[in-house]
């Protein structure tokens, strides 16, 4: 029997486009237009899982983990409109990821919302 390795982006892409196909509902907004080679728009929304320099990872539903990069372009700011900043990011915070989607996997951010006020019940 053999037994290949699949790159974890690979199987990162196959994930995403399953949950696309499964939920009508899905966070993802994916152009119809996508082909091979170009980043797409993505938004995503989750607890921040793991934090490191200038890229974190984010639990969504289904417990599947993002890895979000950003840099001096990214706009932060809370839900409630007032401004943030990467420092206003820590482990547990719920965010919401606006975006590119990589081939490779990644969320290159352009907008990072902080949801510092707790959920409705």
């Amino acid at each position: 029997m053999l037994h290949r390795r699949v790159p974890f982006f690979c199987v990162a892409i196959a994930i995403f486009g399953a949950i696309c196909l499964w939920t009508s509902s899905s966070e993802a907004r994916v152009p119809k237009n996508f082909s091979s080679g170009q980043a797409m728009n993505f938004t995503l929304e989750g607890k921040i899982n793991t934090l490191g320099q200038n890229r974190f990872t984010v639990r969504a539903e289904e417990n599947i983990i993002f890895h979000v990069r950003y840099d001096d372009k990214t706009e932060f700011k809370s839900d409630d409109g007032s401004p943030t900043t990467s420092k206003d990011l820590r482990v547990g915070l719920m965010v919401r990821v606006e975006g590119d989607l990589t081939e490779s996997g990644e969320i290159v951010a352009q907008k990072i919302e902080l949801q510092k006020t707790p959920p409705k019940k």
